[in-house]
């Protein structure tokens, strides 16, 4: 594809500054020296222009009655040329054709017409402007009478002086000259006020027949001189009101259009390629954005923007919107400030040869180290002259020119102009900024990688220019005032290094923060080598600044391992390079950044508020920049082995701007063997035993302080030998005994016996037991002496007894396990009563299972040594509060049975509601559901069931199982429920059966609420407190 160089010739005047600049007016046009030729061969035929020629020669032909046109556009947008244009072919016919021809064909009669002007600027002119315009028609005495003192002529008089002439006035710049006659005095007026009279009467002269071949063309500056603009809409107004006709508003160019491209095209070249030789262009820029829309960084349309090249080529499609921005700005010249802006970048892009590598020119090819081109800006908006010097171009120093040499590339500079050119509106509510998809759409050009430009290019000129601002859609604009980038660096400059210190050790420790504790469990950063304290039971890992002097660790740190006991207690989280002050850098920005995001936050500023967005983008790209300089500092690892300390490459990672130290240290440190995570079973206790555990028998501290001092001893989670010691102690694999640990083998233990009562008959003592052997085979069993081999033989696992006491001896017939001590199983006495009436009188009747001598008190003393003996029931003493019963027998006591009497009430069972109660009653339930009901009313009423068993039959299978306890034993709601449930995990069909052999209340009244809820009734005996 062809470059600029190679297919666009442009015009020589365009590297003459004076040719360039040169702004002709009507003083050209009056005196002559416009040369017609030149002129029209650089200029294009806008629409605007086209209806004025034709309206104006129909006018001066004497074919229509339209004679009156206002040219109405802000300052430099192509008045004066339309102005200019008119004349010279009214002065030239011979030029009529060639420049009308394609639309209107004037009269071939109408000769040479003559041109009479007069341009606001000339305020020094002293006949007026109506002695200026009777002057240039030879006839300056016409007007004697109204020259001292100045005074407007009137209708008649303007009617004398163009009677049967063909006359073309143009009259150009009025509203400055308004605003300045304004400060004229002429008698009790103004020279403005004698002006708009006479201006006013020229007009109404116009419309008369005398003057049918009078055309009169005038000027207005669109939001400019507003009150010489308002004066000349008077003078209008007062026309159209006296003649009914009014004056025709044209505007000379479209400036949203493309006539726009038409007019720099024409007026900076003088040839340029054919449609097809275009076409192709544009489709190299189609194919650059199809790229970009690929990669998803713009949403352009290819072949839209192909279509803009085609119409706007050798421009870029962008010129007319990024101009459009700033057109309105005050001061700025439109059209004319346009084309001498572009014929400038024109002029660079051949003089440098950059023309041969570009093939469109774009508003980001303007040089803003060249000062005619800086100062040209400097008239459209002259307060982003610091942005220019610090940000976008500075003679290699500004934050884009460094970006551009660090990256090989002109793109930082190219996307800051581009930039910069959507920020020079200064207008009230102005379009400012481009966003990123705007902004590569801009840039897409063949031969150009638009893939980094947004990481590489855009997100690094956002944290480093100081004018460059963000709007609340997220477009970037450049401002004056300096951004949240030159406050983080004045902030950076005025932290001490201390202070970045202690940042640094903030976030270096947020990062290598122990959570799970497993491979270290303390962290030091940065720490003065007296600040370095190991510990016995923890390791410590220290991160230190790289050692400059040389590969390997710091001397001070070499000496402090050599003397410190706990050898097996530190890692040592360094590096090579030395990049301590890229960190200090690093944690002075930290530091700034949090404390801008901070001082936002005290203003109450939203979040979605620009500054706020830029903010916390701000602090994302310091965080990265912090991430990467950590990664690159900190790029060795070294842990002990068994000869001193060995280093190890660590490589950071971060996972979506996180990173988890000390996971990432755990996985090498394992890599490495250093760390284990299996720290159970065999394998473990046998590595303890054989490198910790090295004696029969060693106090456990001793075990620890080996595995703190040996470096070749791999770190695991802290409670891993405590945990294996519980596990080992658990499995009789080790012992404890007066402070030391003792490692097998042990001795095979000797035989007993496991006896377990399955149930009891309170009403006479009778214990049915279940008798397992122990380390054995064979039972033998006795009463009244210890068991022998002599004694009864126990057939089956079962004993149905009354006695009070029964001795076991297990025998083992392999002779493997030597015969334990007979173990004695000891029934226990259980107290009933009953209370009668016997007429007036209360009766207590007393029994003890199995029977058993029994001794009583009714004055609350102590029945075991103060009772009567017990032979029968007897009456209580009147107004006794309470009996008190114990029984004995064969040094086998029962517990004292305790029945309050209340003698107010004839009743049987007494409950004293404060007292714990306990009720002796086997209660039996056979569905699920009934099983989980008793539960929750026991929870609720604060119940402890004892002795229970749990029977989940084998519904339609055989299978079954049973949970028996000891009828003593008690539990606590939840627990119980926590056993059903693991029963049926194991068996999942079949009714889940409960029976209890009593309830424990923590008061009587909970009893009594219990009672009350299942509509029970208490029987004598039944409750003890």
């Amino acid at each position: 594809m062809k470059s600029l160089y190679d297919l666009c010739i442009p015009r020589p005047t365009i590297f003459d500054p004076q040719k360039r600049d040169t702004v002709l007016d009507l003083r050209d046009l009056v005196e002559g020296t416009i040369d017609p030729a030149q002129f029209f061969e650089e200029n294009y035929i806008t629409e605007g222009m086209r209806v004025l020629l034709e309206h104006a020669f129909r006018r001066l032909e004497g074919k229509s009655d339209q004679g009156i046109f206002k040219l109405k556009q802000a300052m430099g947008g192509g008045k004066t040329h339309n102005l200019l244009a008119l004349g010279l072919l009214a002065r030239h016919p011979e030029y009529r054709d060639p420049v009308m021809g394609t639309f209107y064909h004037p009269d071939p009669d109408l000769g040479p017409v003559q041109v009479i002007a007069f341009s606001g600027r000339e305020v020094d002119y002293p006949y007026g402007l109506w002695g200026a315009l009777a002057e240039q028609m030879g006839k300056l005495d016409h007007f004697q009478d109204h020259y001292k003192p100045l005074r407007a002529p009137g209708q008649k008089a303007w009617e004398s002086l163009f009677a049967g002439k063909t006359v073309l006035i143009l009259l150009d710049e009025l509203p400055p000259y308004f605003q300045y006659a304004r400060s004229v005095a002429i008698g009790n007026s103004d020279l403005a006020e004698v002006t708009a009279t006479a201006l006013s009467n020229l007009l109404v002269a116009i419309g008369r027949p005398a003057c049918e071949r009078v055309c009169l063309v005038l000027t207005d500056l669109a939001s400019s001189y507003e009150r010489g603009s308002a004066q000349i809409a008077d003078v209008l107004r007062d026309v159209e009101n006296e003649t009914h006709r009014s004056a025709m508003t044209l505007e000379p160019v479209r400036l949203n259009s493309d006539e726009l491209y038409h007019i720099l095209r024409k007026r900076i070249f003088q040839a340029w390629p054919d449609e097809a030789t275009i076409e192709q262009v544009a489709q190299g820029y189609a194919e650059a954005l199809r790229k970009a829309r690929q990669m998803d960084l713009t949403g352009e349309s290819p072949e839209e923007f192909a279509s803009q090249v085609v119409s706007s080529y050798p421009f870029h499609p962008g010129i007319r919107d990024l101009y459009a921005r700033f057109r309105e700005n005050p001061g700025f010249q439109q059209t004319r400030g346009l084309i001498r802006l572009m014929r400038m970048v024109a002029a660079r892009l051949w003089n440098t040869g950059l023309a041969k590598r570009k093939y469109l020119i774009a508003a980001h090819d303007l040089d803003l180290n060249d000062q005619e081109i800086r100062a040209e800006i400097n008239q459209i908006n002259s307060t982003l002259e610091n942005a220019i010097a610090h940000d976008i171009a500075s003679e290699g120093t500004a934050v884009a020119e460094k970006l551009d040499a660090e990256l090989g590339s002109t793109d930082a500079t190219d996307a800051a102009k581009l930039i910069f050119m959507a920020s020079l509106a200064n207008v009230p509510n102005a379009v400012l900024g481009l966003s990123i998809p705007e902004i590569v759409a801009y840039l897409c050009e063949p031969g150009r990688d638009i893939s980094r430009l947004k990481v590489d290019v855009l997100d690094r000129l956002a944290t480093q220019a100081w004018y460059l601002h963000s709007t609340r859609d997220g477009k970037l604009y450049f401002r004056h005032i300096q951004n949240l980038n030159a406050k983080l660096e004045s902030l950076v400059k005025a932290y001490v290094p201390d202070q970045a210190l202690q940042e640094l050790r903030d976030r270096l420790k947020e990062i290598f923060q122990p959570q799970t504790g497993w491979c270290y469990q303390r962290i030091l950063v940065l720490p003065a080598m007296d600040e370095i304290e190991l510990e016995q039971d923890r390791v410590t890992l220290v991160v230190v600044e790289p050692y400059a002097g040389g590969q390997g660790l710091r001397p001070e740190l070499l000496r402090f391992y050599e003397d410190t006991p706990w050898k097996n207690r530190i890692g040592i989280l360094t590096g090579s390079r030395n990049t301590y002050a890229l960190l200090i850098d690093v944690g002075k920005r930290l530091k700034a950044i949090q404390h801008i995001l901070e001082e936002l936050r005290a203003e109450g500023t939203p979040d979605s508020d620009p500054q706020m967005v830029q903010a916390r983008d701000l602090a994302d790209r310091v965080r990265q920049t912090f991430h990467s300089a950590v990664r690159e500092t900190f790029t060795n690892l070294w842990y002990p082995i068994a000869n001193g300390l060995m280093g190890a490459g660590f490589l950071m990672r971060f996972e979506g701007n996180r990173y988890d130290g000390e996971d990432q240290i755990t996985a090498l440190l394992k890599e490495k063997m250093k760390f284990i995570d299996r720290v159970s079973g065999d394998n473990f206790r046998k590595m303890v035993e054989m490198r910790l555990f090295t004696q029969q028998s060693m106090k456990w501290g001793e075990i620890k302080r080996r595995a703190a001092t040996t470096p070749a001893w791999p770190w695991h989670r802290p409670d891993a030998l405590d945990r294996l010691k519980d596990e080992c102690l658990y499995k009789d694999l080790w012992r404890e005994e007066g402070g030391f640990i003792n490692k097998g083998p042990f001795p095979q233990p000797k035989t007993t016996v496991s006896i377990q009562e399955l149930s009891r008959d309170d009403d006479t003592g009778e214990v049915r037991l279940r008798v397992k052997p122990v380390h054995g085979d064979t039972i033998y069993w006795d009463v009244g002496a210890e068991a022998t081999t002599a004694s009864a033989r126990l057939e089956g696992n079962e004993l149905t007894t009354r006695e009070l006491r029964l001795s076991f001896l297990c025998v083992d017939s392999t002779g493997v396990h030597e015969t334990g001590d007979p173990v004695t199983w000891t029934n226990r006495i259980t107290l009933k009563y009953r209370i009668f009436q016997d007429g007036a009188d209360k009766r207590m009747e007393l029994q003890a299972a199995p029977p058993a001598a029994i001794r009583y008190t009714t004055d609350g003393s102590d029945p075991k040594h103060l009772g009567a003996a017990y032979d029968g029931p007897f009456i209580i003493p009147r107004g006794a509060p309470l009996v008190l019963a114990y029984a004995e027998r064969d040094g086998i006591g029962s517990e004292v049975l305790r029945v309050p009497i209340d003698w107010e009430r004839d009743e049987d069972v007494k409950i004293d509601p404060v007292l714990p109660a306990v009720l002796r009653r086997r209660l039996s339930f056979q569905t699920t559901q009934e099983t989980y009901q008793a539960l929750e009313i026991w929870k609720r009423y604060r119940a402890q069931p004892a002795g229970p068993t749990v029977t989940i039959d084998g519904g339609s299978s055989q299978e079954w199982v049973e949970l028996t306890t000891h009828e003593n034993k008690i539990l606590e709601v939840p627990a119980l429920r926590t056993l059903l449930d693991a029963l049926r995990d194991i068996q999942r069909e079949g009714q889940v059966k409960l029976e209890v052999t009593a309830l424990h209340f923590p008061t009587g009244q909970d009893l009594l609420d219990w009672v009350a809820h299942v509509r029970t009734d208490l029987q004598p005996g039944e409750v003890r407190q």
